[in-house]
């Protein structure tokens, strides 16, 4: 009915002439419920069709609605395994759900008979032992198969795909949830399941689709940005990807969104110096890539402007266009994901920014766009001034400075003090940054390569050994003859960490410190550094902790050591970082510690607090 028309007797005939037969060459061993097996599979085994893997054939009796568990693990091979019906059909298959490459696959029975488990391998060189297991699955409390359950926004309700559910027209089982919604109100579908591949659909009061998603969540689930168009009862089809029939729980989300975001379809002014937030969903224009917001603002030939969009929802991609032509575009130029347009623009008048997700597979959701500009570049062959808290831009041209082989390099100066903490950031989209910092005497103090810990751009965080007249060198990495535009900026750090103490950091600091003797000690042994954070507003914020001198692990923590959110290496590399949203007035702890308790590490680290999106 939703995604084509294929009946359940084409579908099953299919299945059954395609995949029936490999099972049928081998005699079937038998396990029981509650009760492992052990085997292995070896060179003599029979090879499935598909991937030329060798398996093993195992039988067990079920009944109608019986809920079973199937793992197969194996520290020899990749587990796969199928499960087919009495006559032959298949059931569901799995490759990793299960802990590191094992297979676990969770099934509602859909009638009473031999059951037959096909236990295989990924792969035709797949050999060794594995053991099999069947066991009961406790479902959650779900409306009853068939039934259509309501949904309110802020709810989250737990439903099972099994046999007695309607069926999708190409297929597969499928739920309908009711929701009540106001015209123009923003909401967001979260279809998650570990059974299965989630499919979502919503359809609205007047019966027509609008919209659907697949994996927008990542990790196979699913996730749908919407705004009602109008007020009235929507319709919520929970189902699986593919036209197998596929059983298992989920959970439902419909959350409703608050914000000031940008008009569907429609171009808005964006300021220089702003933050706006945004939302690609059902109603905005359909580019190349699926749904686009587009905003504009007023441009000057010669004035260099940064454009960052930030989504924690999906991959950003950036289109700049001016006079109807395209300007310049980037897809992963910021962190992570994240998109970073920084440029010269060629004239004066109108520009227009168009934000997007790269994959069409994840595009909906929340992002934020910010607009910066800079008045000019540095001068070429002449040493500029740094400011702490500035943003700078320049270019390593012809006319610079040369390096011994001829490749440009610019220098900016700073005065600074005897045990001042400072950073120093370079990003460029045009080549592989390199900064140098030298004392007053000329000699380097810090350098570095890939320090922001994202694509080619530089970092560093050093404590001033002397008073002075300090010169940051900006080049490219290598060799080779770099050119293009580039940012700086100069920062002053927070008061490193004391050991054992407790100090405050707010939102847009970084704080040094150290992990060693003196420190507090956590439950596994290692060394911990505590620093509070009390927000003045609202909302998300994200943590980051990163070090070159162990692996870091970050914990965020309530008033009463309570931990609310944890992380080891969701920054690049072994760098932690979480996204937390905190309460105004609320008092919050953050731990940086190191994962593992093998030993006690210790190392330099920087932390930083930031409104998330920013």
């Amino acid at each position: 009915m939703i995604r084509g028309l294929l009946s359940l007797v084409c579908l099953c005939a299919a299945l059954g002439a395609l995949a029936a037969a490999p099972a049928a060459a081998q005699s079937a061993r038998t396990v029981t419920l509650g009760r492992p097996v052990a085997d292995s599979l070896t060179a003599r085994d029979p090879q499935r069709r598909s991937g030329r893997a060798p398996y093993h054939v195992w039988q067990f009796e079920g009944r109608r609605g019986q809920r079973v568990a199937i793992d197969m693990i194996s520290a020899d091979f990749d587990s796969y395994v199928l499960l087919r019906d009495p006559d032959g059909y298949l059931v569901g298959t799995d490759d990793d759900s299960g802990d590191e490459l094992n297979a676990r696959l969770r099934a509602i029975l859909g009638r009473d008979g031999t059951y037959r488990i096909v236990a295989s391998a990924v792969g035709d060189t797949a050999r060794g032992r594995y053991t099999l297991a069947v066991s009961g699955w406790e479902t959650p409390a779900a409306p009853a198969p068939g039934q259509v359950a309501a949904i309110a926004a802020g709810e989250t309700r737990d439903g099972v795909l099994e046999p007695g559910d309607e069926l999708g027209g190409d297929g597969p089982y499928q739920d309908r949830w009711t929701f009540d919604a106001a015209a123009g109100a923003r909401l967001r579908v979260e279809l998650r399941s570990e059974d299965f591949d989630a499919y979502v659909v919503v359809v609205g009061p007047d019966g027509r689709i609008v919209g659907s998603d697949d994996d927008g969540l990542g990790d196979r689930n699913a996730m749908l940005a919407l705004r009602t168009a109008v007020a009235g009862r929507y319709f919520v089809v929970a189902s699986s990807f593919g036209d197998e029939l596929r059983t298992g729980a989920y959970q439902l989300t419909v959350r409703q969104e608050t914000g000031a975001f940008a008009d569907p379809g429609k171009a808005t002014p964006i300021q220089a110096g702003e933050t706006k937030d945004g939302r690609l969903e059902t109603g905005d224009a359909v580019g190349p890539r699926g749904p686009e917001d587009r905003w504009t603002f007023q441009g000057r030939a010669g004035e260099m402007v940064r454009l960052d969009a930030v989504s924690p929802d999906f991959d950003a991609y950036l289109v700049l266009r001016g006079a109807e032509a395209v300007v310049d575009s980037n897809d992963d130029g910021g962190d992570g994901t994240n998109a970073l347009i920084l440029l010269v623009l060629p004239s004066t008048g109108i520009y227009t920014a168009v934000v997007s997700a790269f994959s069409e597979g994840r595009s909906a959701g929340r992002y934020s766009l910010a607009l910066a500009t800079f008045a000019a570049t540095a001068a070429p062959g002449r040493t500029a001034r740094l400011t702490a808290g500035q943003r700078l831009a320049g270019r390593l041209e012809r006319g610079d400075q040369t390096r011994e082989d001829g490749s440009p390099q610019d220098t900016w100066e700073f005065d600074g003090r005897a045990g001042q903490d400072v950073t120093i950031e370079l990003r460029s989209a045009a080549f592989d940054s390199y900064i140098e910092l030298r004392d007053p005497a000329g000699a380097v103090v810090a350098e570095n390569d890939d320090g922001l810990g994202e694509g080619t751009d530089s970092f560093v965080a050093v404590r001033l050994p002397r008073a002075g007249r300090y010169r940051v060198v900006v080049r490219g990495y290598g060799d080779g003859e770099s050119s293009g535009l580039y940012e700086i900026a100069l920062g002053e750090a927070s008061p490193s960490v004391r050991p054992g103490l407790t100090r405050e950091i707010r939102i847009g600091e970084t704080a040094m410190g150290r992990l060693e003797s003196g420190d507090s000690v956590i439950g596994d042994s290692t060394y911990a550094d505590v620093l509070t954070f009390r927000p003045t507003m609202s909302g998300r914020v994200t943590i980051l902790l990163r070090s070159s001198d162990f692996d870091a692990y970050l914990l965020l923590q309530d008033a009463d050591g309570r931990t609310l959110a944890s992380d080891d290496d969701g920054g690049s590399g072994t760098d932690a970082q979480l996204t937390y949203a905190v309460v105004a007035g609320r008092a919050y702890r953050i731990v940086a510690n190191s994962y593992g308790g093998a030993e006690r590490a210790t190392g330099a680290y920087r932390i930083t607090v930031r409104s998330a999106g920013n």
